[in-house]
């Protein structure tokens, strides 16, 4: 279940038995980011001179966890939605829904998912796409950043993973959201489903049948 602070906008925990995702999602200076038993650390960071917006609404429906964030002084809006699909001992997964708008009328929003580790492998799994799949140069599906005794995997389905732009060096995972041209009051939403493995680093093939699950089910209808 979520525990949702009441005194300050954007923070909450997901657990489940001995399993816990901590989420500080303030925005801000603060920063986006998910973390699990201090294991591993995935964060929604800002490029260049842009900076986050500061979150002003938070409420929880169902199992998921909903961020509003107004658009401010900052270049854009958002809006995110946490929603846990699974969650063990050892292994969780987090779905991230982004969705993004602006009130300015020329801008190329960007936002990096980064992640610090010791070694990266990206995976393309072993599925057909379809005729009807959405083509573009983007990125590997599954990206994976390891640590000793961790991993942390970003899974982006078929349409988010041609759209986003590799940043990585040695030491940080960093995949690139959005980028493209953005009109005003337009809406672009992305939802990396984000596979935590504690104890023990990703099994490449039970990652790709988590991201078979992730290509497979429906885009929500609300952020």
């Amino acid at each position: 279940m979520w525990n949702v602070s009441k005194a300050e906008t954007g923070l909450a925990t997901w657990t489940v038995g001995s399993q816990s995702i901590e989420v500080d999602a303030r925005g801000g200076g603060h920063g986006i980011k998910l973390t699990v038993q201090q294991a591993a650390i995935v964060s929604f960071c800002p490029i260049d001179e842009d900076k986050l917006p500061e979150a002003c609404e938070q409420y929880v429906r169902g199992s998921g966890w909903h961020v509003n964030y107004s658009q401010g002084d900052s270049s854009y809006a958002l809006r995110l939605s946490f929603e846990p699909i699974e969650t063990t001992d050892e292994r969780s997964v987090m779905e991230v829904c982004v969705s993004i708008q602006t009130d300015l009328l020329d801008l190329h929003p960007k936002l990096d998912i980064e992640v610090d580790c010791d070694d990266i492998d990206s995976v393309v799994p072993h599925c057909d796409f379809g005729d009807d799949a959405v083509r573009g140069s983007g990125v590997a599906p599954i990206s994976i950043a390891k640590r000793s005794s961790s991993s942390a995997s970003i899974l982006l389905g078929p349409h988010d993973h041609p759209f986003t732009t590799n940043h990585s060096t040695d030491m940080t995972l960093r995949l690139r959201l959005f980028g493209d041209f953005l009109e005003k009051g337009v809406i672009r939403k992305a939802r990396p489903w984000i596979v935590f493995d504690c104890g023990k680093t990703a099994d490449e093939e039970t990652v790709q049948r988590t991201w078979k699950e992730l290509s497979d089910s429906p885009l929500p209808l609300t952020p």
